[in-house]
């Protein structure tokens, strides 16, 4: 059994050292095999660089347009694991708490995400922690799954939940396909506690409005839509 951890970064190269040095203790402690893979989304710094300091990681660039949605989809193509982990490159996420979502996930072969309203956040502030609230909550309602933070990036599934599913994501709504996908699989989605740092270093990537429209539109379009099924 293996699993794969995808980190999509984009000029995340202050943060990333922290990150993998992190992920490389806690590597010894999972019941598998384990890759780790960096998704280099379009850095104009040196982030594809640290792959010589840190020479267990794949380094591998998305080609297509810049976004979230898209470079997670370019490594969960490249993941060799029966299951898969996503994390943000920013330093925010725990590595600490893999071993336990992984357990989880093992569970059910399902998705598991970790959650912050559970395990709290140093980075939200009352409008975001807001949103998350309200964009979780229409979620349950619309798809009858009632979880408390269907947002964070801090997901670990089983490759099924990706590979039975063509998607089309480009940006941070893949948060809510992934969801709604391994629904569509009939496989359980549960939450783990996990606390939330304050990005290292850079810049937050995501906006309050933009997104939170993103997130709503791609929570009621997947109410609706037939997900095309791959041929595997």
């Amino acid at each position: 059994m293996m699993l794969s951890i995808v980190i999509p970064a984009k000029d995340e190269a202050e943060s990333l050292p922290s990150v993998l040095s992190e992920l490389q203790a806690v590597m010894a402690q999972l019941p598998a095999a384990t890759e780790v893979i960096i998704v280099d989304d379009h850095s104009s710094d040196g982030t594809p660089a640290l792959k010589a300091r840190f020479p267990f990681v794949r380094m591998i660039k998305n080609s297509y347009n810049s976004g979230k949605g898209r470079a997670l989809r370019v490594g969960f193509e490249a993941a060799s694991g029966e299951y898969i982990a996503m994390m943000d490159a920013d330093f925010s996420h725990q590595a600490q708490d893999l071993p336990a979502l992984f357990k989880e996930a093992q569970r059910h072969r399902g998705l598991v995400v970790g959650s912050r309203i559970l395990g709290g956040s140093a980075e939200y502030t009352p409008v975001r922690a807001f949103g998350n609230i309200m964009l979780t909550k229409a979620l349950g309602i619309v798809h009858g799954q009632n979880l408390t933070d269907v947002l964070n990036g801090y997901k670990i599934f089983h490759r099924d939940v990706f590979h039975q599913f063509v998607y089309t994501s480009e940006k941070f709504e893949i948060e809510i396909e992934l969801l709604i996908n391994a629904l569509r699989l009939g496989r359980p989605v549960t939450e783990y506690p996990s606390h939330e740092r304050s990005r290292l270093a850079g810049k937050l990537k995501s906006s309050v409005v933009k997104h939170g429209t993103l997130f709503m539109s791609r929570i009621i379009y997947e109410k609706f839509r037939k997900a095309a099924r791959r041929h595997v």
